[in-house]
């Protein structure tokens, strides 16, 4: 049963940076709200068309408090002008991904949803070992329950199952499908295709997290001369079968760092051939942002700026500069809940603003 629905309007959405409109504006806006370590990510084109990657953590999360994932999308929508959701990508099946598609649905209509499919994780647990549950009356807190509600939700909507090299042309915005249900693109994207260095010696990582990470929806967003890759939490070895030994994505500019950058993803192979210009960790105080990622990203060849949803307690002296940083505190219960969002122009104009402050950096697309 869904909660009373509390109007929530973050200062960040009242926060106007000179020369920087939020609505109505000539750029593609990009927001990285903060859901608390789950998967919440809005893009709103110009004319008003707009992408939502994934919809955050359930209505009663405990990380999430009187404020939901659901609330938090909603308000950062309605701050840009969307009166409704074009297009609902959900990468996978896990809660902090698609538990808040029932309190959203409450707030803000969707038109279409994209997925990859069946949900394919049959355990009662993350742990592939785990015993295997009945189907067709999961228990509730497992990834199949929680896929049932979804499937209960999404109803008679639109609904597209999404295939690797699928195109979807949303205002000036492009979405290419580069892997959907651990199946990856078939031939290199344009400009992709060399060998990748940074495969020598990767090994294997047989812990994923749970199979639904593997199964994630990864696509490649392009906008004028920027392109940006949001790969949900596609695990170490699917992201081999996309870099090695040859590199089928080709460089980018922004990068969301893949599964809130914890231990499980964001492998050297798949950063150094990505080799972007702006990183966007879309960690929580205790979640991701892992001291060996953060390292990679930040050595990789071509990085101008990285940017944190929250301080880090998880590795705090990976901690990017505190201006860049969404939200510093490590208090969960005083959390304002800020997002990090970008303002692209079709000439590769990059600008990220933190919306907690104001401060804000502008990158070249390359």
């Amino acid at each position: 049963m869904l909660r009373k629905i509390v109007p929530f309007i973050p200062l960040a959405a009242l926060l106007v940076v000179p020369g920087i409109a939020a609505a109505k504006d000539d750029a593609l806006q990009m927001v990285s709200i903060d859901v608390e370590g789950g998967g919440g990510t809005l893009f709103v084109t110009p004319d008003g068309k707009s992408l939502l990657i994934d919809t955050g953590n359930p209505e009663a999360s405990r990380a999430t408090g009187d404020h939901p994932s659901s609330e938090r999308i909603a308000a950062a929508a309605h701050a840009l002008g969307v009166k409704k959701i074009d297009y609902l990508l959900t990468t996978h099946y896990h809660g902090d991904h698609i538990g808040g598609l029932e309190g959203l649905l409450a707030r803000i209509p969707i038109d279409t949803y994209i997925d990859h499919g069946e949900n394919r994780e049959t355990t009662a647990s993350p742990n592939p070992t785990a015993p295997q549950i009945d189907m067709n009356k999961p228990p509730p807190g497992s990834t199949a329950y929680g896929y049932q509600q979804y499937v209960k939700l999404i109803g008679k909507h639109r609904h597209i199952v999404a295939k690797p090299g699928d195109v979807f042309h949303i205002g000036g915005m492009t979405v290419t499908i580069v892997m959907a249900d651990a199946k990856a693109i078939d031939k290199p994207l344009p400009g992709a295709g060399e060998a990748n260095s940074a495969c020598a010696g990767m090994e294997a990582m047989a812990n994923n997290g749970g199979e639904e990470n593997a199964r994630s929806t990864a696509s490649v967003i392009s906008y004028g001369k920027t392109r940006i890759t949001v790969f949900g939490d596609l695990t170490w070895d699917r992201e081999k079968d996309l870099f090695c030994p040859t590199d089928r994505i080709g460089k980018v500019d922004v990068y969301l760092a893949t599964h809130h950058g914890t231990a499980l993803s964001g492998s050297p192979a798949a950063v150094n051939a990505l080799a972007q210009v702006v990183a966007i960790m879309g960690n929580s105080a205790r979640k991701g942002a892992d001291a060996t990622r953060m390292k990679t990203i930040q050595a990789s060849p071509r990085i101008q700026g990285m940017w944190q949803l929250h301080t880090t307690t998880v590795s705090p002296d990976a901690n990017v500069d505190a201006a860049m940083i969404a939200n510093p505190g490590t208090d969960q219960s005083k959390d304002k809940a800020y997002a990090l969002r970008l303002r692209i122009k079709k000439s590769g104009e990059i600008t990220v603003i933190n919306e907690r402050n104001g401060f804000n950096k502008t990158y070249g697309a390359k």
